[in-house]
């Protein structure tokens, strides 16, 4: 490992974590005679003064967030070269941890509260974490939940950049490369409460990018019998459009007040209430496919409010007046070629390198949760995304949305890794435009057809199917 740096006030006792980007140590703060977690940026990007900068306002952003379930940060500075960021230290250790045993329905829901009521406060300060993960949850000495990770937030105001995330836990507008709001958060708070509820996440699978793919095309699943109570949360948490989600945090936190004491108030589940699930260790890792994630400890907690009554489970939910989310505007598809296309350059050339030494440029299915993950981190998580788009451009052609659909293809085959995949959606395109003329043709809406048939062949002029029905002029 390297040197340990020289940060004045503080002795570094211990390596907490460490990534690519940064190393996290547990200090004592000299001054105070009081341990905190000090997060180093690492030597490698001493040289980009960006990356540098961004280290720094992330912490700026945490630091203005003063929240009992939210992350406390005490100092931001750089010394000899050394930028960091000292945050209160959390011993009780993550949500990851705790959920190798079974959990109580009434401990899972009081969890979820805790942190809704957190990101009800950072959303009313125009800031969404974009990240909500178990490893990301963490515990203090008395049992409180508080949110963590929080160096990778972002200010809801800044759009047009890539989406961050985990795959077992991104919102379908995140894998479409939408910049979202703080629904997203919603919905990734929602698949940690279905698995804390069944030991699993609700989409999963060996391979990551199937699991992307399952987000957007997969109808939420069932709950075990035993919790099917909690159906109607689970659905309106995980719905894909965030539309159809809860319209803010506030609102997610009057519904998990329903169903709080006494309804929850039962024995712990046994295991054998549990179905069965991979164990954790078997399941893909978290892995971070947007971005690079950091750490970050937790602050004090709070006791939730209890209801007097237990009103009804998840009935819609009269929308709360503050903080209500408007719908984001869609992103402007051909800047989004641009950018992903100046990506696309970069990350080609990493993986022909790849091929070069290992043979093969991208994970396949299968290959297990090791050889997955390392291909996403190798790849920066671009084959993932292309995949998303491509899922979403399938959905685009059976709403019947040709023109949407076609740009949507053209997007997600940039990657090279995507060009066969792409070539099937472009065909699944061209046979339900072609279908559809057919189907106009026979109900005698001739207009109708011909101005379809013609907007495909401008889209695919040498298509076989659509020449063909060109030359079959109408009866």
């Amino acid at each position: 490992m390297a040197e340990l740096p020289q940060i004045p006030g503080y002795r570094l006792l211990k390596v907490l974590k460490q990534s690519k980007r940064s190393r996290t140590f547990l200090a004592e703060q000299q001054s105070l005679a009081r341990q905190v977690a000090l997060k180093v940026l690492s030597e490698e990007f001493f040289d980009d003064p960006a990356l540098r900068q961004r280290f720094v306002d992330e912490g700026k952003s945490a630091a203005r967030l003063n929240h009992p379930h939210v992350l406390a940060v005490f100092d931001i500075g750089s010394a000899g070269g050394f930028p960091y960021i000292a945050t209160e230290f959390v011993p009780g250790g993550t949500l990851r941890d705790r959920m190798q045993v079974p959990m109580a329905p009434v401990e899972a829901l009081r969890i979820t509260r805790d942190l809704a009521s957190a990101l009800d406060y950072a959303h009313s300060q125009g800031v969404v974490h974009r990240d909500i993960k178990p490893s990301n949850i963490m515990f203090r000495g008395d049992g409180a939940a508080v949110l963590g990770d929080l160096g990778i937030l972002k200010a809801q105001s800044e759009a047009g950049s890539m989406q961050i995330g985990s795959p077992h836990y991104m919102s379908p507008e995140q894998i479409e490369g939408e910049s979202g709001d703080g629904r997203a958060d919603l919905y990734s708070l929602g698949i940690v409460l279905f698995e804390m509820l069944t030991g699993r996440p609700p989409f999963d699978a060996d391979d990551p990018y199937a699991v992307i793919a399952k987000h957007l095309t997969e109808p939420v699943p069932k709950l075990p019998e035993a919790f099917a109570l909690y159906q109607s949360l689970i659905d309106k948490t995980l719905a894909k459009s965030a539309a159809e989600r809860f319209g803010s945090a506030r609102e997610m936190v009057a519904a998990l007040d329903g169903f709080i004491e006494p309804k929850t108030v039962r024995e712990p589940r046994t295991e054998a209430m549990r179905p069965t699930a991979k164990p954790a260790a078997a399941r893909p890792a978290e892995t971070q496919v947007f971005g690079t994630p950091t750490v970050v400890q937790a602050a004090a907690s709070e006791p939730a409010p209890r209801p007097a009554a237990a009103p009804a489970p998840v009935a819609p939910v009269a929308p709360a007046p503050a903080r209500a989310y408007r719908q984001a505007p869609k992103s402007n598809l051909p800047r989004a070629i641009v950018r992903i296309t100046l990506v696309i350059a970069v990350i080609v050339a990493v993986a022909w390198g790849l091929a070069q030494l290992f043979g093969r440029s991208a994970p396949t299915a299968g290959a297990g949760a090791g050889a997955s993950d390392k291909a996403l981190a190798q790849l920066g998580g671009t084959q993932g995304m292309a995949e998303g788009i491509l899922a979403k451009a399938e959905r685009l052609i059976n709403e019947k949305k040709w023109s949407e659909a076609f740009d949507t293809i053209q997007q997600g085959g940039l990657s090279p890794a995507n060009k066969e995949r792409a070539q099937q959606v472009r065909k699944k395109l061209v046979q339900a435009m072609a279908d559809e003329v057919g189907t106009l043709r026979k109900g005698g809406n001739n207009d109708a057809a011909e101005g379809l048939l013609a907007q495909a062949l401008k889209m695919f002029p040498d298509e076989p199917a659509l020449t063909l029905l060109a030359s079959q002029k109408p009866s």
